[in-house]
């Protein structure tokens, strides 16, 4: 799960359910289950690059995502959200 977020490019973002339909396809699972390895295990890689399915982050996390959104230059809504129409990048066997 975590390699597939490191292979994530700066800019682009995916979801934690397309993350859990890679890895969970025959074996049962979710985005829950991604989310939650990524909170507990995440801090090393790009965790910034895994947003909900409405393009946002716990609110925890809000602040430092968007200095990163900013910094990779990952388009966003005007809401602050990731716009995920232009940003989702699809994660592969």
């Amino acid at each position: 799960m975590l390699a597939l977020v490191e292979r994530v490019p700066p800019g682009r973002v995916t979801t934690y359910g397309a993350i859990a339909d890679v890895l969970y396809d025959d074996f049962g699972g979710g985005p829950r289950n991604v989310a939650r390895v990524m909170s507990r295990s995440g801090g090393g890689v790009p965790w910034w690059r895994c947003v909900r399915a409405d393009g946002t982050l716990p609110p925890y996390l809000a602040d430092e995502a968007r200095q990163a959104w900013l910094a990779e230059a990952t388009p966003r809504r005007p809401s602050g959200a990731v716009d995920l129409s232009a940003a989702f990048w699809l994660p592969r066997h």
